[in-house]
């Protein structure tokens, strides 16, 4: 069975009535190429962990209108092909990693620009709609020395916080992606589509939901998840008690995320989502990026040591390296040194220190160990 085949035998189960991503994903791992002689078998099916009588009669009654199905997702492919929309399969390569491990995964996803495997190291922000000129700051400064370090910014593309995040992001030379919540073709709000664009020029915007599909307002709490699932944690920069960011938040917290929050005035409404948060112990205190980097770093390092470069071979490929990512280097041995120690020796900030360090081992070149030590290697 080729790739468009599977696809769309996995289109037909999405259509099926009760089954959902999670049942889904039982079946493709008892049926991989979904054949359809155990696909639309009544006695396999009973067999699969999940999949209860009932379940399996819905799969068996729906295959009597799989020739419209069918129609459908030729319609879904050539729509698709015209706005210049990918499609991905859960079990497609390029399918984002970190979105694949959690547990109510679309099985299919689509998309408009750009997917690299640096998804895997992206951040999520979100927050009010209506920021303070406070809010819209700290969302810039920190998205600004995320993008220094090359983590892509993962939002929403709503009014607000998603939208600052997505455009420092874009101003900062960064990669971006946005999570809508109807059609990956359709441009909700509808003033954002300079930003859409913009944003399909730096990353991509992602949808689980069919090209054309509107931005109904349940679709929201659920895309809310994939904008958690797909970063290995997500930034909350400003929400109300009640506010919309807080559903991703609590997405995160399931999924095992690391969430973070940025303090704010106690007596301001927009704040009082994240103050909570950090009250309850849900979310780490966020005042500069280096509370972000002290949680996120040993998750970036399990990752890069799939994919580890060394300081020769890093020269052999022609590695750039920034001035002072240079005066870092030559600081460091195969001795640990202290962050206070480096910062006293190049003369550059703590901040600068950090920002630099991490970009550094993003290249191979250096490792942090336990209490901001760092050695070359």
């Amino acid at each position: 069975m080729d790739r468009t085949e599977k696809l769309k035998y996995l289109y037909f189960l999405t259509k099926v009535k009760s089954l959902g991503n999670v049942k889904i994903k039982g079946i493709l791992s008892a049926i991989k190429n979904l054949d359809d002689r155990y696909l639309f078998s009544f006695d396999f099916l009973k067999k699969i962990d999940g999949i209860n009588d009932a379940l399996a009669g819905n799969i068996i009654n729906a295959k009597k209108d799989f020739s419209k199905t069918e129609k459908d997702f030729e319609s879904i492919l050539m729509r698709s092909e015209k706005a210049g929309i990918s499609i991905l399969s859960i079990t497609d390569e390029e399918y984002p990693s970190n979105l694949k491990n959690i547990y109510d995964a679309p099985v299919i996803l689509y998309y408009k620009g750009n997917l690299t495997k640096n998804d895997a190291f992206s951040l999520s922000v979100v927050g009010t709609r209506y920021p303070s000129e406070y809010g819209r700051n700290a969302c810039r400064k920190l998205v600004e020395e995320l993008s220094a370090n090359m983590i892509p910014v993962v939002s929403g593309m709503a009014r607000g916080i998603d939208s600052t995040a997505h455009k420092a992001a874009i101003e900062s030379n960064n990669q971006t992606y946005a999570v809508l919540g109807c059609g990956a073709d359709v441009v909700y709000p509808p003033d954002n589509r300079q930003l859409y664009e913009e944003i399909i020029s730096n990353g991509a915007v992602i949808s689980e939901f069919e090209p054309g599909t509107g931005p109904d307002k349940m679709n929201f709490p659920r895309r809310n998840r994939i904008i958690s699932g797909i970063s290995l944690g997500t930034l909350i920069i400003e929400t109300g008690i009640k506010g919309g960011s807080l559903i991703t938040a609590e997405f995160a917290l399931d999924q095992n995320k690391e969430v973070f929050a940025v303090p704010g005035y106690i007596y301001s409404k927009k704040s009082e989502g994240c103050n909570n948060l950090i009250k309850k112990g849900q979310a780490k205190l966020v005042d500069s990026v280096e509370d972000i980097f002290s949680e996120l770093n040993y998750k970036i390092d399990s990752f890069l040591k799939k994919d580890i470069v060394n300081l020769k071979e890093a020269t052999a490929r022609g590695i750039e390296l920034s001035i002072f990512e240079r005066s870092l280097l030559d600081v460091l041995s195969n001795e640990p040194r202290h962050i206070d120690e480096i910062n006293e020796k190049t003369g550059l900030s703590i901040s600068d220190c950090l920002v630099n360090l991490l970009t550094l081992e993003f290249k191979g070149l250096i490792k942090q160990l336990p209490g901001k030590y760092f050695i070359r290697i």
